[in-house]
């Protein structure tokens, strides 16, 4: 596997969670050796992570070089690898070895433009000489049986590996996974030999039901992909997945077009949390801070979220992993300042976290925020996000959202004692996203009992059952995109429904929320038959986990599209081998 980030090593969204599950159960259930590769990111110079991942500096491997800019300026490249072992996976990372290329491939910063083309280069023409190198030393049992490339910042890597593979006669199946589209386009000379390495060599391209062309590489490139790298990696690679059918059918394939047709199939994600194990976790942590009267051989939902809301955000931390994401003020800021402050009172809690961006929607959610309080005064909103890059876009959002100081607390980062308590204290999870692939966020908190109210897209469609279609076996409810007018009508019925399952749970008539200010009639007649609807949401949610999106199920997935690719790999040999390509 090759990808840019990693949960555990270099993460900044859910394509590290993504390629660490899927990694980690296919080398344990399937018994499959794993290796994953990217960039070091500087991880390597972490102790604790370099203790953690077994890693070792593989001092008999430098790549060394010459690489022609866009300029036309030649740069002078020294890369090294260092090799990792957990959980039963292999770990490749490349790393800088003099200051010029450790200024790239080791810079701490993610998804920074300036930072991420030149790691993108460097890591392509590493993992290309790796190849090499293993050959010429005959290391032939490294050598892999298939590469799996994610998301667009791999593909320059991913094709100049199998290149170089086919030139020593050794084929290998290439599968392209697309976990959130880029459409990015860089001129042919980003991907050539002069930069990634990928020489413009004569080969066999099948192009959904078109057939079998012998097409040059620079041909592919410019006039069938118009310089798009997902274009270009759909054109090469065996097999296209993506991680939901409905962003495969319609977002990809509006986007790449037909050639991923007959190749093509999705791979859900996972979610490894036990909802179980985080309630124990959750319990253990609070013991030293228990507010009076808490049960000690059971905590409630609403006794960790009275704790949660009126104590425990006083203990948030800032994130310090990936700090090179957060707007560099914060770390100027005395710690003082720094701190959450708790609300003054308990009330109805809606939870959201990710990543700061356009994509996820934040900004829909606080415009939702007044409608939803003019009907419910009390809710409280708690957002854990992974902060933008861009400095005026943390600031604008933490001043929208102190613009409600006794109802919206934002936190920066993922305090991960907080972040499981948030989750298991929560009323409902909001998702309004404007685009989402999967959302592996939806099943961390269906796993942890919270309705999703999320936006009617991509994978979110197929992980979360609208109540208002499924009836009783709901776990959520869906909304159309960017309407945050429907948006707070659905939180607000879903916040009553709760409310007054906790209200029955407790033995107790809450004259605050009433069956008949549900706004949603479906939901209002469900509840009304039973009040304790809530908790049979929670519980779908769970099971739907369970059954349906753990990592075994992606793996099992995983395995059918590798014999796929493999199969459309040796025939596009055969067919290669007849004659049966026609030179465009």
């Amino acid at each position: 596997m090759l990808s840019y980030e990693c949960a555990g090593l270099a993460q900044a969204g859910g394509l590290g969670e993504a390629v660490a599950g899927l990694a980690k159960n296919l080398a344990q259930d399937s018994k499959i050796e794993i290796t994953v590769f990217l960039p070091s990111h500087g991880r390597h110079m972490d102790k604790d992570l370099r203790t953690a991942y077994n890693l070792k500096d593989e001092t008999t491997f430098i790549a060394n070089g010459y690489r022609t800019g866009t300029d036309r300026l030649h740069y002078h490249y020294l890369a090294g690898i260092e090799r990792g072992y957990r959980d039963s996976v292999h770990y490749v990372l490349i790393k800088g070895l003099d200051g010029r290329t450790s200024k790239w491939l080791d810079d701490r910063t993610l998804y920074d433009s300036n930072v991420m083309f030149e790691k993108m280069s460097l890591f392509a023409r590493t993992v290309k000489a790796y190849s090499d190198y293993l050959l010429a030393t005959g290391s032939l049992s490294n050598l892999p049986d298939l590469v799996h490339v994610h998301d667009w910042h791999m593909i320059p890597a991913g094709v100049a590996l199998k290149q170089s593979l086919e030139e020593n006669h050794v084929r290998v199946p290439l599968v392209f996974t697309i976990h959130l589209l880029g459409r990015v386009s860089q001129p042919w000379h980003y991907g050539s030999e002069e930069w990634c390495g990928i020489r413009d060599l004569q080969h066999v391209v099948r192009i959904g039901r078109k057939g079998v062309f012998t097409l040059g590489y620079r041909q592919v490139w410019e006039e069938y992909c118009h310089d798009s790298l997902e274009r270009f990696g759909c054109y090469e690679a065996n097999y296209v997945t993506s991680v939901s059918s409905s962003y495969l059918t319609h977002d990809v394939s509006d986007y790449v077009g037909n050639v991923i047709t007959g190749k093509s199939g999705h791979v859900y994600n996972g979610c490894d949390w036990d909802n179980e194990e985080i309630n124990s976790t959750v319990r253990v942590d609070q013991v030293s801070e228990r507010p009076i009267g808490l049960n000690d051989q059971y905590l409630n939902r609403w006794d960790l979220r009275i704790h949660l809301l009126t104590q425990g955000l006083a203990q948030a931390k800032p994130i310090v992993e990936g700090q090179s994401n957060l707007d560099r003020s914060l770390e100027q800021q005395d710690q003082s300042k720094r701190l959450i402050e708790p609300f003054e009172e308990d009330g109805p809690l809606v939870l959201m976290t990710g990543r700061l961006s356009p994509q996820k929607g934040v900004d829909i959610l606080l415009d939702a925020v007044p409608r939803v309080l003019k009907a419910l005064p009390g809710t409280k909103f708690l957002f854990f996000l992974l902060p933008s890059n861009n400095p005026d876009s943390n600031k604008s959002t933490s001043m929208v959202a102190g613009g409600y100081p006794r109802n919206v607390r934002l936190i920066f980062g993922r305090d991960r004692p907080l972040y499981l308590l948030s989750h298991v204290a929560a009323d409902v999870y909001a998702m309004p996203s404007r685009v989402e692939p999967f959302g592996i966020s939806a099943l961390e908190a269906m796993i942890t009992g919270n309705p999703v109210v999320g936006a009617d897209v991509g994978g979110l469609r197929e992980t979360v059952l609208d109540i208002q279609k499924y009836g009783d076996r709901g776990t959520g409810i869906l909304t159309p995109a960017e309407d945050a007018r429907s948006l707070s009508s659905v939180l607000i019925s879903m916040i009553i429904t709760m409310k007054i399952d906790e209200s029955s749970q407790r033995g107790e008539v809450d004259m605050n929320y009433s069956v008949k200010e549900i706004p949603s009639k479906p939901i209002r007649e469900m509840v009304g038959k039973n009040p304790r609807f809530g908790s049979m949401i929670r519980e779908n949610g769970r099971s739907r986990v369970e059954e349906k999106f753990r990592w075994k199920n992606a793996g099992l997935l995983a395995l059918a599209r590798y014999a796929k690719a493999k199969q459309l790999s040796a025939k596009l040999t055969v067919d290669s081998k007849r004659g049966k390509s026609a030179r465009n």
